[in-house]
């Protein structure tokens, strides 16, 4: 009996031991998984730091012959290239009567090349010093983000110099409670303060991969993503304003069944064309389907709203469709949305029990005004 008890104390104490060894070296590589993400989130920001500056915007406020004090909004903003260009928010310049940046201790002019309320873009640009060049974040692919990929979202909150905000990517989103944007906007985990508004988002290599264009509820914020910022600040370095396109339908998405072992169990329609339109000369019908635009699976309205935002005007562009259970061909060329035409898609009822629809988040511009 003593022999078996010694031996059972014995196996205890081991037991114990490799169970504090073994929290012991949880412990370790959380604390060293944690440094390793410090080392990299500081590493980010010093290597990123002084491409990223503060944007001023002012506007001189007159009634009749009485002019009242200045209205001062404050953001931040980028570079994009060696020749001085800024990507900021729209909401940070407005229609400001002069906009200026603070970079490396200096006051600098800047002149407006152009912006674009609907995706809350604007372009700026400075005079670099003679035979000198700006620092600029290198581009990444945006569409090569995922939910769940970290991010680093650097401004300047309040009057505080800049600093960096870490978060994960909760969505990927082609509307914000009744909202339609023009192309999907990336969520992220993120808590922007007033003034961070127009700042780069980066990814874990350091490249930038959005532009911070909304505060959202629940310490969320929602970001442009890069590749569509780049085509919206070469539409403004061309055309002094962004150059949407516009096919002359009206879709809508349905939902067919509630059923698990169906991987996408949406489709898209048209639920109207309009006359003396592209589409009305490509040949499209109302209650068509849409399969493909190009090479581009149509499931949901993201799908079409996404693909159609990268194209031009002028563009040949090939849909196919299913009519009558048959797949047809159809090719269209891209015009320029009118002024009045909203970006969206119309709201049907669905077969099937849905959720009942979330509540529309309060989207705010992260600017800050003096």
């Amino acid at each position: 009996m003593t022999c078996r008890a010694s031996i059972s104390r014995r196996r205890l104490t081991f037991v114990a031991a490799f169970l504090i060894v073994a929290t012991a070296t949880r412990v370790a590589i959380a604390a060293g998984l944690l440094e390793t993400i410090d080392q990299e989130v500081t590493s980010i920001y010093e290597k990123s730091r002084d491409t990223v500056v503060k944007v001023h915007a002012q506007r001189q406020l007159q009634i009749g012959d009485l002019p009242f004090s200045p209205a001062h909004r404050v953001g931040t903003g980028f570079f994009i290239d060696k020749d001085g260009h800024i990507l900021t928010a729209a909401t940070v310049v407005g229609d400001a009567d002069s906009c200026w940046i603070e970079w490396q201790g200096r006051k600098i002019d800047a002149r407006v090349i152009g912006r674009d309320p609907q995706t809350n873009v604007a372009l700026l640009k400075i005079e670099p010093a003679t035979n000198s060049a700006t620092p600029f974040l290198p581009q990444g692919d945006s569409d090569g983000l995922r939910v769940g990929s970290m991010v680093v979202a650097i401004g300047f909150p309040y009057d505080l110099p800049s600093a960096p905000v870490v978060g994960f990517i909760d969505g990927i989103d082609i509307r914000c409670g009744n909202h339609i944007f023009a192309t999907s906007h990336v969520r992220a985990s993120c808590r922007l303060s007033p003034g961070q508004g127009g700042g780069p988002m980066l990814d874990a290599r350091g490249e930038v991969v959005g532009i911070a264009v909304a505060a959202h509820a629940d310490d969320q914020c929602y970001a442009l993503p890069i590749n569509a910022a780049h085509k919206i600040w070469v539409d403004l370095l061309q055309f002094g304003q962004p150059q949407y396109t516009w096919v002359g339908l009206g879709i809508a998405e349905r939902q067919l069944a509630i059923d698990p072992t169906v991987s996408n169990h949406w489709q898209v329609f048209i639920q109207q064309v309009y006359s003396n339109t592209p589409a009305a000369t490509a040949g499209f019908h109302e209650g068509d389907t849409l399969l493909n635009i190009t090479s581009n699976e149509v499931h949901r309205s993201a799908d079409v709203l996404n693909t159609m935002f990268y194209h031009h005007v002028g563009d040949a562009v090939e849909f196919t469709v299913l009519r009558d259970r048959q797949k047809q061909k159809l090719l269209l060329i891209v015009a320029a949305r009118p002024p009045q035409e909203p970006f969206g898609v119309q709201a049907v009822p669905q077969l099937g029990a849905l959720k009942p629809p979330d509540p529309s988040p309060n989207v705010v511009p992260a600017s800050q005004e003096h």
